[in-house]
């Protein structure tokens, strides 16, 4: 399964990009998808920027689903790459438990127009289980569409009070 989500933002690219990884807004961000994230590794190179930050959401799994996966949350580390100059992040998600039968990445990237900008999603997900791997390709799909459209509102919200 494969999709893009679009999002528009009040402020320059360059803007979007340095307050949308700023520590307060997520901290402030998680805060609000109730999730409790951990930052393992930050460092910067060459204009590129290597985050992996450990994720454990509150929300739980339907329980058939958490029973074929041996977890009840969907725990993982998530690895990102910024390219700072060019506002863009490719990512990937490690998770915790069938790492060898789940795929979850994507990109996040910032096109400007003057002072506002559009943020552009694009997100991959695979999961190899057969009978199930679908449906559960669909329910992460919907939690991770619900959950940037719910983080797109508290952004442009931030945006408008922090820029």
């Amino acid at each position: 399964m494969e999709f893009e989500l679009r999002h528009r933002f009040p402020v320059s690219a360059a803007r979007a990009y340095a307050e949308l990884f700023s520590e307060p807004f997520e901290v402030e961000s998680a805060a609000r998808s109730r999730i409790d994230r951990q930052v393992l590794e930050d460092r910067t190179e060459g204009g590129r920027r290597v985050r992996r930050v450990r994720v454990r959401p509150e929300q739980t799994f339907p329980a058939p689903v958490a029973k074929v996966i041996g977890q009840d949350r969907f725990n993982y580390v998530m690895e990102e790459t910024h390219d700072i100059s060019n506002t863009r992040m490719d990512w990937v998600v490690v998770p915790d438990a069938m790492a060898d039968k789940l795929t979850v990445k994507g990109s996040w990237g910032l096109v400007g127009s003057g002072d506002t900008c559009e943020r552009i999603v694009r997100i991959e997900i695979r999961v190899r289980i057969p009978l199930i791997g679908g449906k559960i390709e669909q329910q992460i799909g919907a939690e991770l569409k619900a959950g940037y459209e719910q983080a797109a509102v508290f952004a442009q919200q931030w945006l408008q009070e922090h820029a």
